[in-house]
């Protein structure tokens, strides 16, 4: 099946998901199919029968959680239903959740858990700024692509040590166009995004960029602005296109892997981030116990000078 024909039947069968959702659904059919002996999804929905559930029966929880829900996204694009594969996709959803409420590090996690946890970014973001630092004394239109996308690859890990975002910024363009994009408002850096996964629920994310990320910004930018016509804030390394959102999360997790010796993606990029949050959390959630307050509740409370 062709790659915009499986994409066209997603977003048919699912009008209300977001662009990015409808992306996240196509590869990872496409990692399913992969895992059934095809290169790309068939024409025809019997590959995603009994015989390929009990194969990825074997993968870790959140892997097989993400290939049932592969699994029924595909059946639903093929216009089919399969009880059998929604009661797996229920009960490997039930089970993630109960894993996650229990706040114990995954299997996976602990693997790639960076020593010093979410700091271990910042620390990395600065080696790739003294590795690129001489880059920028070069005048903007001198630099070439690969080194541009050297430059690319310092701030991402920059921005991913301040802003525990999904994949977002690999969507994000250089002036106020579409629904992701950067804006200077004053002497620093905002970010609306207004195509994520849950925007529905929760509408656009507005984001004040912090400090370190800002600066990077007014010094990258230039040479971002000298070298592509595309419009977007990241460049491949060898023909400056547009870096897809996928490849941004493949460079992050090849470079922390390169560099860390783990493999950081952004999932574990947000559980790094909350849980350096976690004495903060936890008096919260105390004080929500003490007044007997939800969330919401807490927050009618606070009183700001």
């Amino acid at each position: 099946m062709l790659k915009r024909t499986m994409k066209a039947l997603l977003q048919k069968t699912c009008p209300t998901c977001t662009k990015s959702s409808v992306q996240t659904y196509y590869y990872n059919i496409k990692a399913l199919a992969k895992i059934a002996g095809y290169d790309m999804p068939p024409k025809h929905g019997r590959w995603v029968n009994k015989q390929l559930l009990a194969k990825i029966r074997r993968l870790p929880l959140m892997t097989f959680k993400n290939m049932t829900i592969a699994g029924i996204k595909a059946l639903g694009a093929y216009g089919m239903k399969n009880e059998q594969w929604a009661k797996a996709m229920s009960d490997a959803t039930e089970r993630y959740s109960k894993q996650r409420n229990k706040q114990e590090r995954t299997p996976r996690e602990a693997r790639n858990w960076p020593e010093g946890g979410y700091k271990a970014l910042g620390k990395l973001a600065d080696e790739l700024h003294g590795e690129v630092q001489t880059l920028f004394k070069k005048a903007p239109a001198a630099v070439t692509l690969p080194e541009l996308w050297r430059m690319a690859r310092w701030f991402i890990v920059l921005f991913y040590s301040k802003h525990a975002l999904r994949g977002d910024l690999g969507d994000v363009r250089i002036t106020k166009k579409g629904q992701n994009y950067i804006e200077k408002r004053g002497k620093g850096w905002h970010m609306h995004v207004g195509n994520h996964k849950t925007v529905r629920a929760h509408g656009a994310i507005e984001l004040k960029l912090d400090a370190k990320v800002s600066a990077a910004l007014d010094q990258y930018l230039p040479y971002v602005r000298a070298n592509t016509k595309h419009g977007y804030l990241l460049s491949t390394k060898r023909y400056g296109n547009r870096m897809k959102r996928s490849d941004m999360m493949a460079l992050l997790r090849n470079t922390t892997e390169d560099r860390l010796g783990k493999r950081i993606g952004v999932q574990l990029i947000r559980v790094l981030k909350t849980t350096s949050h976690l004495k903060g959390i936890d008096e919260a959630e105390k004080l929500r116990r003490e007044l007997a307050h939800g969330p919401q509740m807490q927050w009618k409370y606070v009183s700001r000078a």
